[in-house]
């Protein structure tokens, strides 16, 4: 790789925050669901959806993702997926109060867990081409052990935002990403 040893650290800090949110978004949800749940009056499969729809979506889609990072390009596709991840997160604090909203919290998480699967797999391509073969398992450790571990803070940072408003769990991925 061209990249100097900075430059490389940088992206790696950069895939890491990008794949964090889809790892913290799995966890972040589960504590804000009773205040969701009560607010928007949704049915308790409703519920199941809201979490269940995002990883079953993240999870569907990943090898798709994979691949159309390796047609497509592998920046290109992280920063769809980050814009797609992004823009579904703000929506899902959009959600609206009625009889829409079970619909469109599943289905914007849905689209949320799409976002990811795109952009996960780039990530992960893209640390990998950034890193010579001698530094590549290093950087790779740092990657999964990092961002992995920012899955603990998911239960912590949405017990203090559902204080709030639960609807913050959602939005905190717009300064991140």
């Amino acid at each position: 790789s061209t990249a100097t040893g900075t430059n490389r650290n940088l992206v790696l800090a950069a895939m890491i925050f990008a794949v964090a949110m889809t790892f913290i978004d799995q966890t972040i949800v589960s504590i804000a669901v009773p205040n969701i749940q009560r607010e928007l009056s949704l049915s308790a499969t409703g519920v199941q959806w809201v979490v269940n729809g995002y990883l079953l979506s993240l999870a569907a889609l990943f090898a798709l993702g994979g691949r159309l990072s390796d047609i497509f390009g592998h920046r290109r596709m992280c920063v769809l997926g980050v814009i797609i991840f992004t823009a579904a997160s703000g929506l899902c604090g959009l959600t609206p109060k009625g009889s829409a909203a079970e619909a469109w919290i599943v289905a914007f998480r849905v689209v949320q867990g799409a976002g990811g699967a795109l952009m996960f797999p780039a990530a992960l391509a893209i640390v990998v081409r950034t890193f010579p073969l001698h530094e590549r398992g290093k950087a790779l450790a740092i990657f999964f052990g990092i961002a992995g571990g920012l899955t603990a803070i998911g239960p912590i940072l949405g017990g203090y935002l559902t204080q709030w408003t639960w609807r913050a769990i959602f939005w905190v991925d717009i300064p991140v990403a």
